[in-house]
């Protein structure tokens, strides 16, 4: 794993968890970045390059602890999503994620051609999608865009468009 990152299982939420300042499970006033991937080198390269870019990650291999924590703890600042995870499409997931957190940017960051997504992921304007095969920079792009969107407010804001 990828040091200063963690792995987030089921465990309940602490208080400080739920302090929009600390993030999740993260001490630090970095920018909170929620990484939902479940292919490790996938997954381990995000997180260096939301760390290289000043951002604090958490890794989520699997779609439960995912939504667990978006129903427990304090929002983070941005989402990275994989569209094809191992048993199933990660729609929803981003569906989940804009029920709770309209404004919450979303970076769909994926092997699969974007075209081959949903208009519901490819048509909102507070989601990025990503190639893996356009390298760094693309995936820095869209992420220094994700940190410096909006806050995404508070759960079920409906000032998303």
């Amino acid at each position: 794993m990828v040091e200063g990152t963690h792995d987030v299982g089921t465990r309940p939420a602490r208080k400080a968890d739920r302090d929009p300042w600390l993030g999740f499970g993260n001490v630090s006033r970095k920018p909170q970045v929620w990484i939902v991937e479940d292919e490790p080198a996938a997954a381990t390269l995000a997180a260096d390059l939301c760390q290289v870019n000043g951002a604090a990650p958490s890794l989520f291999r699997l779609p439960l602890p995912f939504l667990s924590a978006l129903r427990m703890a304090a929002p983070p600042n941005a989402v990275i999503l994989d569209w094809r995870l191992e048993h199933e499409l990660s729609a929803a997931l981003f569906l989940a994620t804009r029920h709770r957190y309209p404004r919450m940017p979303v970076i769909y960051w994926t092997g699969s051609v974007a075209s081959s997504l949903p208009s519901m992921i490819s048509d909102d304007r507070l989601t990025r999608i990503v190639d893996k095969a356009s390298g760094a920079a693309a995936f820095e792009e869209a992420l220094a865009w994700a940190l410096t969107s909006p806050p995404s407010a508070e759960p079920g804001d409906s000032a998303a468009g």
